[in-house]
């Protein structure tokens, strides 16, 4: 028998160094996906590409979602290049270019994975634009045209294969339609579709309605509030047995057709009637049935009472989301008898209940174990105060909870609450008067806190200290907006809160300067600062705001709103300002400025001067004029009052345009 081989020697010192080192740098990519695809928002992959060339790789391969706000046709191809798996593409109500020529842009690149595009909220129909499209993507699944003017048949002609489509709320009523050419067309040319929302278009009519539940073999969601008339549900629905999901609202009295119908369907398992005249024969009718319903909602719905919900909520019970707002009805016996018949709910509203209180509250948490997400806002909560031994009831799966405009609610209550639900994540206690130090309490036992709500913080109380001296590393998202919060306290929160991504402090009269800026300081995280009508907040900050804290995205101040959309040093373009509203925060930035502000973005090739500037733009062209910027080839001056000749003829010297 051979002698065992003797073991390795180990490596030096340098060299074991060397290889741990190694090991602990490289990883597959398929293991950088399973991290990366659990970070959710997008701007935290933008600082993970700027780590090494296999992220940026990475975090540009896993994007699946772009929005266009503002016309870029230069930068285009190469921002679509960049992500080569988009699947999404919204243009936004922001987007001020021609749509058109976007499309059609658009339309030239090659992006294999795209199936959905959202128009939702633009001025015109593109449709030369969505002709040039669809040459190019004629298997579009899903198309958003919803609160825009619309031409069903183009939308037809166009893309024949869509599966999902929105064409709710166009701009225009009953009596403006004479030509239904278009809607004839769209019921009977979209076979393939499956979801579909025609929530106040006034196209549809009865009969429409009917004709397109024959003809769509394959639909499984309709969503059709606020229609034209009385739709006839009943008949729609029984030419589509296999709907899974359907909502509509409107008094509908023929109950018994409406019952033939609703139970005809097996496999549903979401139904909103939202403000509908349902009665407890309906919600009865339902249960004996035993529909497999996920999800209810009767929003503001008229007629039905106790017997029937609860008859309903015996048999479905496996309901995962419930809204009963603003019933006539529910009291806190009634909510504590409902809830347990609970066991699986995830999410409930219970907005505008005025009866509820405390109790109602207190009975859904304690016999809804899988409960995640509660709404009671505009109820009584406060009135009902909770006993101590009520607060040794832990619900540790609640993460969302919205109290807002409880005006009874108190400090010592959502100290109560904050100490029941341990896990909270998002909470929203805005137009809460009588609350300042609970909100502390919440950010001291909610250890995994990330939103606070806390607009009109203490707005009732005749003292008011919001003084948070502990560190809360998990919160990202908290608004202050019209609370009296002073620049001492906001000092503290800029210290605890380190990690804030955004801020709201709208209305807030007595913070100043000095506040702002150490909010810009330590909270180095920080994306998004909303400052408007903060009357003691000099508008010369905002230029040492975007110079100091490059991960600022977006400041409001007054009516408008800069916005940084590169924030890195790669930055290619650049707008002077970009705002929502004709305010100059341009005029902020002064000359001493600029040169600073520009070296920061070495890389710029487009500058562009907006239509709210208001300064000297003669002025204005002869100091970039003297600045270097290798890399600019491109000028946008559209909507400027007056030609700058001036600074036009120094331009050329500088720049090869």
């Amino acid at each position: 028998m051979a002698p065992p081989l003797p073991p390795p020697s180990p490596p030096s010192s340098s060299s074991s160094k060397r290889t741990c080192r190694h090991q602990q740098t490289h990883l597959p990519d398929e293991c950088w996906e399973l991290i990366l695809k659990h970070i959710s928002d997008h701007l935290d992959h933008e600082s993970l590409s700027l780590v090494s060339r296999q992220l940026l790789f990475l975090t540009n391969r896993l994007r699946t979602h772009l929005s266009v706000l503002d016309p870029v046709p230069p930068l285009l191809p190469a921002l679509f290049r960049r992500f080569p798996n988009l699947t999404t593409i919204k243009i936004t109500r922001y987007f001020t270019g021609d749509i058109n020529a976007l499309l059609s842009q658009i339309a030239s690149l090659d992006l294999p994975s795209l199936h959905s595009l959202d128009l939702s909220h633009q001025p015109t129909f593109p449709s030369h634009g969505l002709r040039q499209f669809s040459q190019k993507f004629p298997t579009l699944k899903s198309l958003n045209c919803s609160f825009m003017p619309q031409d069903l048949g183009l939308i037809v002609e166009c893309f024949p294969n869509l599966e999902e489509i929105d064409v709710s709320s166009p701009p225009y009523k009953c009596d403006e339609i004479t030509d239904y050419s278009g809607v004839k067309a769209f019921v009977s040319g979209l076979k393939k579709l499956r979801k579909l929302n025609i929530s106040g278009n006034r196209e549809f009519r009865n009969s429409f309605i009917v004709t397109l539940c024959q003809n769509c073999h394959f639909l499984e969601e309709l969503i059709f509030l606020d229609t034209c008339g009385r739709p006839q549900i009943a008949n729609a629905i029984r030419q589509r047995p296999q709907l899974r999901s359907l909502a509509f609202s409107g008094l509908y009295h023929r109950f018994s057709e409406f019952i033939d119908a609703l139970v005809n369907l097996k496999g549903l398992t979401c139904l909103d009637l939202s403000y509908c005249r349902v009665s407890d024969e309906v919600l009865c009718a339902v249960a004996e049935e035993g529909l497999p319903l996920r999800e209810l909602s009767l929003q503001s719905c008229k007629g039905y009472g106790y017997d029937g919900i609860s008859c309903l909520l015996r048999k479905c019970n496996n309901l995962q989301y419930l809204d009963i707002e603003n019933t006539e009805f529910l009291n806190d016996q009634y909510v504590i008898e409902l809830s347990l018949l609970l066991g699986n709910l995830n999410r409930v509203k219970l907005n505008r209940n005025k009866k509820l209180t405390d109790l109602s509250l207190l009975a859904i948490m304690r016999n809804c174990p899988r409960i995640m997400d509660i709404r009671m806002e505009i109820t009584g909560l406060g009135k009902q105060k909770l006993e101590e031994e009520d607060c040794l009831i832990v619900n540790s799966h609640l993460k969302f909870l919205y109290l807002a405009h409880n005006s009874w609610l108190d400090d010592e209550s959502v100290t109560m609450l904050a100490s029941v639900c341990p896990n909270l994540e998002m909470m929203d206690l805005s137009y809460c008067g009588m609350v300042s130090k609970g909100a502390i309490e919440v950010l001291w036992r909610c250890c995994k806190i990330q939103h606070l709500d806390l607009a009109y913080l203490g707005y009732r109380l005749c003292q008011f200290q919001f003084k948070v001296n502990f560190e809360v590393p998990t919160l990202f998202v908290l608004n202050l907006s019209s609370s009296r919060i002073s620049n001492e306290e906001l000092s503290l929160i800029s210290k605890s809160c380190y990690n804030l991504k955004e801020l709201k402090l709208e209305y807030c009269d007595k913070i100043t300067v000095s506040g702002v800026k150490l909010v810009v300081k330590n909270c180095k995280q920080l994306r998004m600062i909303s400052l408007y009508s903060c009357e003691n907040v000099s508008s010369d900050v905002i230029a040492w705001m975007v110079l100091t804290r490059p991960s600022l995205k977006k400041i409001t101040y007054a009516s408008g709103a800069i916005t940084n959309h590169s924030p890195s040093s790669h930055a290619s373009s650049f707008s002077l300002p970009t705002a929502s509203a004709p305010t100059s925060p341009f005029s902020t930035l002064s000359p001493p400025l600029l040169p600073a502000l520009l070296r920061r973005f070495p890389n710029l090739t487009t500058i562009k001067i907006t239509r709210y500037f208001m300064g000297d733009i003669n002025a204005l062209l002869s100091q970039i004029a003297s600045l270097d910027l290798p890399s600019l080839r491109s000028l946008d001056l559209s909507h400027q009052p007056t030609f700058p000749h001036m600074g036009c003829d120094n331009s050329p010297k500088s720049f090869q345009l």
